[in-house]
């Protein structure tokens, strides 16, 4: 049996990352990005109640990221998140966290565990 796509939104106002991390999580048969921002006002014109993992950073040009991953939860509770922060202090972590991630990584992190921890998310939900 196949198993079922998940539907992923990522939300960075690094492009080029964006781009690629896009890219790479569409060659994994089970997920599919969905829908793509690079900051709160763009990700506030998504259907968020058509995703299964948000991907966010907190850090965005227009406010904090944090507010999108409690929003995700609200417009959709089937849904999870993942912060994304190049900024990942135990301060951050706790406040990611607190907002309703299921999991905090590093942007240093390599590709690959990025991929990974998307995956664990996802089977969170």
């Amino acid at each position: 049996m196949a198993k079922e796509t998940k539907r992923i939104l990522l939300v960075t106002h690094h492009n080029a990352f964006r781009e690629a991390l896009s890219v790479r999580l569409d060659q994994e048969e089970d997920l599919e990005v969905a829908w793509q921002a690079g900051s709160i006002t763009d990700t506030r014109e998504v259907h968020l109640n058509g995703i299964d993992v948000a991907v966010v950073d907190p850090l965005l040009p227009d406010g904090d990221g944090l507010v999108l991953v409690r929003e995700v939860s609200v417009a959709n509770p089937n849904a999870v998140a993942l912060v994304l922060s190049h900024k990942l202090d135990p301060a951050m972590h706790h406040q990611a966290l607190g907002a309703g991630a299921v999991e905090v990584l590093s942007t240093n992190a390599s590709m690959e565990e990025v991929i990974n921890a998307v995956k664990r998310s996802a089977s969170a939900e």
